[in-house]
C-alpha cells in the first residue's frame, strides 16, 4: 500500500519502478556465502533503524560481529557502545565552523545564521554517535521547535555574549544530551529552555491579575499535554483508544487543567534578568523564575493531586511535571512516536505492549528509560519483520522481500538524503566539515525547518486513496493504517527529489556556496565515489543486485530488478549505465520505503 501510495517519486524512469511484494532472489555460491548475505542485509536493516543510514564499513564490522555472536546480541551490543559514545554537538561545531571560515558568530552583514545548517548535517553525515544523532532528530519531531522565533535568527550578541541564532542550536544539543536519559528530564529541559518559552510563550508568562486584565497564556500549557506527553484520548498500553459506555473516546484533559496548568507555568523569564520583563535576549541558560510572577496557590493536577500553595515557582513547575509524566498515556502515546521515527508507521499492538512495558518499568522500578525504551524499540522481533528472508537450496538462493505497508514507513526526505551522502559522499573542505546548505529548495522539510508546533507531518496523517478505506489486520490498533511522511510528499517534492538525485549522480559532486570573507567566496564541494557502480557497469544484473543489496535492504522485486536491468541494457555506454542505474534505485519505492 506505501509503495503504491509513493508512484509520486516515480515520475522518472517510470519503466523501472513498478513495484511488487514478490521477492528477489539473490543467487550464492553455497551455504556460508547465503548466510553472509543475509547477516550484512540484517546488519543493514538495524543500521538504518538505528542511524542516518549506514555506511559499508558499519555494515561489514556490524555484520562481522553478527556472524560471531549472533544478530540481535551484536545488535544489542552496538546499541550499548553507543550509549557509551560522548555527544557530538552542534553549537560548538557552529561556532568552530565559523571561526575556521574568518568570521565572527555575532558578525552584522553577513549570514552566519547557515552555519547553524552546515553544522547539523555534518554531524549527521559523520558523527561517531549515530543512535544519538538519530534520536535527537526523533525528539526535536516530538517537542518541536522551528527557526520562525522571535530573535531566533538574530545575529547579535545575546546576555551571555553568543549570538542569538545559535540558540536554536543550544536547543537542539539539549536534546542531544537527555537522548539517552529519562523523558522526564526531556520534558524538564524543555520546560525550562527560553527557545521553547519563546517558542510557545510561557516565556514572561504572568500569574493572573483581572484587575488589569492580565491572565496566564495557555500555549504551553495546551502543547505540552497534548504533543509532548499524553495526548488529546486515553489510550490502553496496546495503542488501542479506550471508550466511554457510549463508544466515544476519553478526553485526557479539558479546559479545566489547561487553565490550572497554564497557572503553573509562569514566572519564568530570560536567565540574568532583573525583573520578570525586565531583561537581555538569553538563550544560553534555563530559564530563571521570579516568584512575584508565579501563581502560588494550590493547583488540582491529574489524579485527584493538589499541588500545595506557597512554594517556589521552580518546585511548583516540577511538581506539576512530575504529575504529568506519572500519567498513563504518556508511555502509550511517546512510544508510538518514537517507534513511528525510528522503525514503522504503524507498531502493532503487541510492538506497542511490550515497548510500553518497558517505559512503565526499565527493570528496576523507572519510568520514562530512553537507553531501555530505546532496546525495546529496535530489537523488538518486529523491527526486524518487515523484510522477509528465506533461504533456498539446490541451488543456494536468499529470496528477500518486504512484508507490506503495515510494517513499513516512507523514509523523509531528510534522512533519505543523509543517508546517500553517507554511502557516497566526501567533502573538499580544508577541515573536513561537510559545509552543505539547508536545502529547502527541495523539500519542504529542513533542519530547524517546521513551520509549527506540530512537525512538518502529523503523525496520524493519511494520504488520498488507498489507504484511508483499507481496513488493517487485527494486529495494528483501531485497524487503521497512518502515513506521516506523505504528508510532504507532493507535486513539489517528486520533481525535485529526481533533480537532486539526477544533478548528483551525473556531476558526481554538489557545490555548496558559503560565504565571502577576505579571501573571496568560500564553498565547499561534496563528491561522491561511486566506483564501485562503475566497476560494475559492464554487467547490469550485478549492478542491480549489488544496489539492492546496498540501498534497499534486498528488497526490489524479481520483476523490478529484470525491468532496470532492460533497460540497462538499452544502451552500451556505460557511463550511463550506472548513472541510469543509481537514478533509478535512489527514486524507486525500495529505496524510499523502509521495511
Amino acid at each position: 500500500m506505501l509503495r503504491k501510495s509513493f508512484g509520486l517519486l516515480a515520475l522518472t524512469l517510470s519503466v523501472v519502478l513498478a513495484p511488487s511484494l514478490r521477492a528477489g532472489t539473490f543467487e550464492v555460491a553455497d551455504r556460508n556465502e547465503l548466510n553472509r548475505l543475509m547477516v550484512e542485509l540484517r546488519a543493514q536493516q538495524f543500521l538504518s533503524h538505528a542511524t542516518f543510514g549506514p555506511t559499508d564499513a558499519e555494515v561489514q564490522a556490524l555484520a562481522d560481529r553478527m556472524m560471531q555472536v549472533g544478530i540481535r546480541r551484536a545488535a544489542s551490543e552496538w546499541i550499548d557502545s553507543q550509549f557509551a559514545t560522548a555527544p557530538t554537538l552542534h553549537q560548538p561545531l557552529a561556532e568552530a565552523m565559523v571561526a575556521a571560515d574568518g568570521f565572527d558568530p555575532t558578525q552584522s552583514g553577513i549570514n552566519v545564521i547557515r552555519y547553524r545548517y552546515h553544522a547539523w548535517w555534518h554531524n549527521a553525515i559523520t558523527a561517531e554517535d549515530q543512535l544519538r544523532q538519530r534520536v535527537a532528530w526523533a525528539l526535536m519531531q516530538i517537542c518541536v521547535v522551528g527557526e520562525s522565533g522571535s530573535n531566533f535568527n538574530n545575529r547579535a550578541a545575546g546576555k551571555t555574549g553568543k549570538g542569538r541564532w545559535l540558540g536554536l542550536s543550544n536547543y537542539y544539543d539539549m536534546l542531544l544530551r537527555n537522548s539517552f536519559g529519562n523523558y522526564r528530564d526531556v520534558v524538564g529541559d524543555v520546560t525550562f529552555h527560553p527557545i521553547m518559552g519563546v517558542w510557545l510563550s510561557h516565556l514572561r508568562n504572568q500569574k493572573a491579575n483581572p484587575s488589569q486584565n492580565i491572565f496566564p497564556d495557555e500555549n504551553y500549557a495546551r502543547e505540552i499535554l497534548q504533543l509532548f506527553t499524553i495526548g488529546l484520548y486515553l489510550m490502553n498500553p496496546d495503542g488501542t483508544f479506550q471508550r466511554d459506555s457510549e463508544g466515544e473516546l476519553i478526553p485526557t484533559y479539558g479546559n479545566t487543567e489547561i487553565e490550572t496548568f497554564a497557572r503553573l507555568f509562569t514566572g519564568l523569564t530570560y536567565n540574568q534578568s532583573r525583573a520578570l520583563r525586565n531583561g537581555t535576549v538569553n538563550f544560553q541558560e534555563p530559564m530563571m523564575m521570579f516568584d512575584g510572577s508565579h501563581d502560588q496557590d494550590p493547583k488540582e493536577v491529574f489524579g485527584g493531586v493538589t499541588l500545595p500553595g506557597g512554594v517556589s515557582g521552580v518546585a511548583d513547575i516540577n511538581a506539576g511535571l512530575d504529575n504529568i509524566l506519572d500519567h498513563p498515556n504518556v508511555g502509550p502515546f511517546i512510544a508510538r512516536r518514537l517507534i513511528q521515527r525510528l522503525v514503522r508507521s504503524n507498531p502493532s499492538r503487541g510492538y506497542m505492549r511490550r515497548v510500553v512495558r518497558k517505559w512503565n518499568n526499565n527493570g528496576n522500578g523507572v519510568r520514562g528509560d530512553m537507553k531501555a525504551v530505546l532496546k525495546a524499540i529496535l530489537l523488538d522481533q518486529e523491527a526486524w519483520d518487515g523484510i522477509r528472508m528465506v533461504r533456498k537450496a539446490r541451488p543456494w538462493r536468499l529470496e528477500v522481500s518486504g512484508a507490506g505497508t503495515e510494517k513499513s514507513r516512507l523514509q523523509e526526505p531528510v534522512a533519505q538524503y543523509v543517508s546517500f551522502v553517507r554511502r557516497y559522499g566526501s567533502t573538499d573542505n580544508p577541515n573536513g566539515y561537510f559545509n552543505m546548505n539547508r536545502l529547502n529548495y527541495n523539500w519542504a522539510q529542513y533542519p530547524y525547518g517546521s513551520p509549527s508546533v506540530f512537525n512538518f507531518y502529523l503523525p496520524d496523517f493519511q494520504p488520498a486513496g488507498d489507504i484511508k478505506s483499507y481496513t488493517a489486520s487485527r494486529r495494528i490498533p483501531e485497524r487503521t493504517l497512518y502515513a506521516p511522511e506523505f504528508q510532504i510528499l507532493d507535486g513539489v517534492f517528486a520533481n525535485r527529489t529526481p533533480n537532486r538525485y539526477r544533478a548528483d549522480v551525473i556531476n558526481r559532486q554538489t557545490v555548496h556556496t558559503n560565504l565571502n570573507n577576505a579571501n573571496g567566496v568560500i564553498r565547499t564541494t561534496i563528491s561522491y565515489d561511486f566506483s564501485e557502480e562503475i566497476a560494475l557497469a559492464s554487467d547490469p544484473e550485478a549492478l542491480v543486485e549489488r544496489l539492492d543489496a546496498k540501498l534497499c535492504c534486498g528488497t526490489m522485486s524479481n520483476s523490478m530488478r529484470q525491468k532496470l536491468v532492460e533497460t540497462l541494457n538499452l544502451t552500451t555506454n556505460e557511463t550511463n549505465r550506472y548513472r541510469i542505474a543509481l537514478m533509478g534505485v535512489l527514486n524507486s519505492p525500495a529505496f524510499a520505503i523502509a521495511e
